[in-house]
């Protein structure tokens, strides 16, 4: 009969010791020493892809996501370069309009804005900047081309800048 009490205090400390180290693992590994190391990279997520080939006189749409690392207020600015190795894009080739969708987690409010794009030179399109401070963001943009486009493969790059006010930047980049 002694044996018995002997081995469940035994499983007992062992499951008090285990829950121990778990629950404090978690403190352990937020600290600066660890957090330095195990930073999740920034990046651009493309949510909603394009199509290989546009098709002339069509509209498309194309989801991406990003985190901002600092959640801290900075203007942003968002930069689409569309080209196709064979042809030269001319100005009024394509039109690009877009939404950013922002919240924090838990995601509670979603704030909505529009992004207006203006044609800098063929191809290249700027938005004006863009105020955000959310950690979570999600830009649509929405791709229409002329009827009478080229044939061909065309390649987006989206460039996101996040200009904080303490003067750091945070640049993220996709290509569809």
């Amino acid at each position: 009969m002694n044996v018995k009490p002997q081995r469940d205090e035994t499983m007992n400390r062992q499951l008090i010791l285990l829950t121990l180290g778990l629950i404090l693992t978690i403190p352990v590994f937020q600290t600066p020493i660890f957090s330095r190391y195990f930073k999740p990279l920034p990046g651009l997520h493309i949510v909603k892809n394009l199509p290989l080939n546009m098709v002339a006189g069509s509209a498309y749409e194309w989801e991406v996501s990003f985190v901002n690392p600092k959640s801290e207020e900075g203007f942003m600015n968002i930069t689409l370069e569309i080209t196709e190795k064979k042809t030269i894009i001319g100005f009024g080739e394509f039109h690009v309009e877009g939404t950013l969708e922002t919240y924090d987690n838990p995601p509670r409010k979603h704030y909505n804005s529009t992004l207006t794009f203006t044609e800098t030179s063929g191809g290249t399109f700027q938005s004006l900047q863009t105020q955000t401070e959310k950690r979570f963001n999600d830009i649509t943009l929405r791709i229409s081309s002329v009827p009478n486009l080229m044939p061909g493969k065309y390649t987006f790059t989206l460039t996101v800048t996040i200009q904080y006010e303490s003067g750091q930047q945070a640049h993220f980049k996709g290509t569809s």
